[in-house]
């Protein structure tokens, strides 16, 4: 029995405040520490009663509510595998998903209804008496998110609580969180991101977590104004998260009493926006490093923070690499391995990335760039290659790529791009379906249009250029 989950829940149990709360949805709701534990019984009660035992899978569809925290933790105390998709997912892609994990049951944590789900809400969890856990087996899997990778066959990671409560443990201690502190979580609660940094990290040092509806800009229009009414010292943003309330930042840009931590992460922030921020709101920027593979890699120094950089690695992190070569990394806190066809394929040894970096002399890692040209959107991996072959029969020999864009969301966004005229929207719903169908979780998000696809001497496609191209043209 692993006595990592135990003690997680033992410590918040003895916290007479509230350790979760949410302001999304438009409710505040609240659960004291004391009380979670009963909670949590209750949704495994109800679990239960959908066919979900301890050691099973179950599909979540997971929102920014409160109802996906308590599934989430009942997950870990009961010893339940949770596959976490989005809310909007197409019913259909649930059903199929359902059927390819041998997965017990389909639950729905989102405050909108899903044909042939379980939903599950905080107003009726007094119906199901409390059903107590068992020891949880160490190692159990925990979660399952899915990605893609360069060959499309769809593979999930598998995490262990255990790989996430010592990751955050060794996070915790690096960066200075503490049960002292107060997290906003504005992070999409489906992906790792959402999950880990914004959910189970805080927790696992005492601290409280307030649950916002998922970043947009109404989000970030009220942005300094939620943390100072909610008394927030704490959270995680993407850059273009930050860089989006920045603009749109219409106070006198002094930051509320007891703000003090900015993490950063999910994509590179330049050492000028970096301090930008810092010289603006004289609180800087913490950049850090992860993969949902291995979870947290490095974070930035508190006290001396090296801006353009993602910090020191945590404590039992290996880097092997250099500039030429792609970064491998041993970690204490990697994942189980993939899932593949239904079944656990154990990974062993250092996780190979598709990261170039550089570690200076005194520690610090920096992200020089990506290998290839995968586009990670909401913590999945997607060949832009393999959409294009997808697609390539309804383009009908029009010139087009697929490239990933900045996200203030996801990270990054699918984009289609094509010569000469726009795609017609009910092609382009198409052309999305197609998307959609495919193993893994692809999305199409955007089309783009631009009159002539860089080309190199060769007539390679040259896909930075396109970027720079979209960028230019506020794509």
């Amino acid at each position: 029995m692993s006595e990592l989950i135990p003690a997680f829940f033992d410590r918040l149990s003895s916290v007479e405040g509230a350790v979760l709360r949410c302001i999304s949805k438009g409710e505040r709701c609240t659960v004291a520490g004391t009380d979670l534990a009963e909670l949590l019984d209750r949704v495994a009660a109800l679990l239960a009663e959908t066919g979900v035992t301890p050691g099973d899978r179950a599909i979540a569809v997971f929102d920014n509510t409160l109802e996906s925290a308590l599934t989430l933790l009942t997950a870990m105390r009961h010893g339940i595998t949770l596959c976490l998709q989005p809310s909007g997912i197409q019913v259909e892609d649930l059903v199929r998903l359902k059927a390819d994990l041998s997965a017990n049951a389909i639950v729905n944590a989102t405050r909108t209804g899903i044909q042939g789900t379980t939903q599950i809400l905080l107003d009726e969890l007094d119906e199901f008496p409390p059903v107590l856990p068992g020891p949880v087996a160490p190692y159990t899997p925990f979660t399952i998110t899915f990605t893609s990778g360069s060959t499309g066959t769809p593979k999930g990671v598998v995490h262990s609580a255990e790989s996430f409560l010592a990751c955050a443990e060794a996070f915790n201690r690096q960066s200075g969180v503490t049960e002292q502190d107060r997290f906003l979580n504005v992070m999409p609660m489906f992906y790792m991101a959402g999950i880990f940094n914004g959910i189970l990290a805080p927790l696992a040092a005492g601290a409280a977590v307030v649950i916002g509806e998922s970043f947009n800009t109404a989000t970030a229009m009220r942005f300094w104004q939620t943390i100072a009414v909610e008394e927030i010292s704490a959270l995680w943003l993407s850059p273009t998260m930050l860089s989006l309330v920045v603009r749109l930042d219409r106070t006198d840009r002094t930051v509320p009493a007891g703000f003090r931590r900015l993490f950063v992460g999910t994509g590179a922030m330049s050492a000028e926006d970096a301090e930008y921020f810092h010289k603006t709101y004289g609180l800087p920027p913490l950049q850090s490093y992860g993969l949902s593979e291995l979870l947290y890699i490095s974070v930035d120094s508190v006290e001396t923070p090296n801006f353009g950089t993602v910090g020191y690695p945590l404590e039992g992190i290996s880097l092997i690499g250099d500039e030429e070569d792609p970064l491998a990394i041993e970690s204490p806190y990697g994942f189980l391995g993939y899932l593949i066809d239904g079944a656990l394929q154990p990974h062993e040894g250092s996780f190979l990335t598709s990261d170039l970096a550089e570690l200076s002399e005194s520690g610090i890692l920096s992200i020089l760039g990506r290998v290839d040209d995968t586009i990670l959107r909401g913590g999945v991996n997607i060949n832009p290659l393999d959409l294009e072959a997808a697609l390539a029969p309804i383009m009908k020999g029009r010139t087009f790529c697929i490239t990933g864009m900045p996200d203030a969301t996801l990270g990054q966004k699918v984009v289609l791009v094509m010569e000469g005229e726009p795609m017609r929207n009910v092609a382009f719903a198409k052309a999305q379906k197609i998307i959609r169908d495919l193993p893994g979780r692809a999305q199409l998000d955007e089309a783009a249009q631009i009159a002539k696809l860089p080309q190199g001497p060769t007539g390679k496609l040259r896909r930075s250029a396109v970027r720079a191209m979209l960028e230019r043209d506020g794509v």
